[in-house]
């Protein structure tokens, strides 16, 4: 089995120039075997919302992340819990993740285990496959729900239920979060507008808005096998090509409330390589959409080296969090673009808090316009 097809952070550069053409990449992983081990698949009957954990080798994180599960408050959605393990059986036939689901002995929760680690990405198309879900949450091992994180997500999904556009991609907010999380029910942050996420916003941003899917992000089951899944041609970038998918047919909306924490202390996109395949697979990105339409290569041609400076800056910010640092050097080998000039940042700047105040805007009075439409129908 090549092992190289299973690596995230490989770049496989002309697959940038065909981000719309369909590729399945579940069809890569058909040789894999994946049993399910532990529990009852009749003990839920017709699920509505499948929450999907891949795992490997995160023994004291996955703890928190199962736990987070199973102390959700009710909810009237129907649900399963799938734990898709990469990690190696013992001697003993466990792993500690199974060992964790039988100590609890939930039945929602079905513990899967692939016979070869496919990595993080796969393993979330395997999930998606197994899924009986009509939409699938994504929750990454090392992270954690809120405790009204399903609840949140039902009144949401009926929230898109009553938009003419159909709801494809529900992007979760999140906070960041070390050791302990210490904040467990999202009314305890502040609430946002549903922002709807579009490929125009690609183009002025240079990135979809959408982060990782995990902290409780759910896509419909059909919009993601639509999209092939996840690709790894496009290294750390994939998560990224898939919201860009599936935005073309549907809609992509960021939750109002947060859902979830994200565990940054252990992560190792936190190494500076890492962040500079990110920010490289990003420009390339960047790159695909710029040659989508006239308006798009004039926009890329003024603010393409702006937007991929912006991009470095927030990922500086995140690594200087850490005690990490990308340096001027790291950042021109990894960018396709030099730095830009002071005034173009500035103007730059300025457009895109324009940008993201109308953006905002629409999102409050969608928001409100819905939840007088779902009062009226109750």
């Amino acid at each position: 089995m090549n092992k190289q097809i299973y690596d995230s952070n490989l770049i496989q550069v002309k697959s940038f120039n065909r981000i719309d053409d369909y590729r399945d990449n579940f069809s890569l992983i058909k040789s894999v075997d994946t049993d399910l081990i532990y529990g009852n698949p009749f003990a839920v009957v017709n699920p509505i919302l499948s929450v999907i954990i891949p795992t490997y080798r995160r023994s004291d994180t996955f703890c928190d992340a199962l736990k987070s599960i199973l102390a959700q408050q009710p909810t009237k959605i129907v649900w399963e819990c799938l734990i898709i393990d990469n990690t190696e059986l013992d001697e003993t036939g466990n792993t500690s993740a199974l060992k964790e689901v039988k100590k609890h002995n939930n039945p929602h929760i079905l513990y899967y285990h692939n016979s070869h680690n496919i990595g993080p990405g796969y393993n979330w198309n395997r999930g998606v496959e197994l899924a009986r879900g009509q939409w699938i949450c994504f929750l990454h091992d090392d992270d954690v729900l809120c405790t009204d994180a399903l609840q949140q997500i039902e009144r949401m999904l009926k929230m898109g239920r009553k938009s003419k556009s159909d709801l494809g991609y529900l992007n979760a907010r999140r906070v960041d979060f070390q050791g302990a999380f210490e904040s467990h029910c999202s009314n305890e942050y502040p609430h946002f507008p549903q922002e709807v996420l579009t490929r125009f916003g690609v183009l002025v941003c240079g990135h979809t808005s959408a982060g990782a899917p995990t902290c409780g992000t759910t896509i419909l089951k059909k919009a993601y096998m639509e999209a092939g899944g996840i690709n790894y041609n496009f290294g750390p970038s994939a998560d990224a090509v898939l919201c860009y998918q599936i935005m073309k047919n549907y809609n992509v909306v960021n939750s109002d409330c947060i859902l979830g924490g994200y565990r940054w202390s252990d992560n190792a996109m936190l190494n500076v390589e890492s962040l500079l395949n990110c920010i490289r697979a990003d420009d390339l990105l960047m790159n695909y959409v710029y040659k989508q339409s006239k308006f798009a290569q004039l926009w890329g041609k003024w603010f393409a080296d702006a937007i991929s400076w912006r991009n470095v800056w927030r990922k500086n910010n995140i690594a200087r969090t850490y005690h990490k640092e990308i340096s001027r050097e790291d950042f021109e080998k990894a960018s396709l673009y030099p730095e830009p000039s002071e005034v173009k940042k500035s103007v730059y700047l300025l457009m895109y808090a324009i940008y993201r105040t109308l953006r905002y805007l629409a999102g409050y009075i969608a928001t409100a316009f819905n939840r007088i439409r779902i009062q009226t129908d109750d």
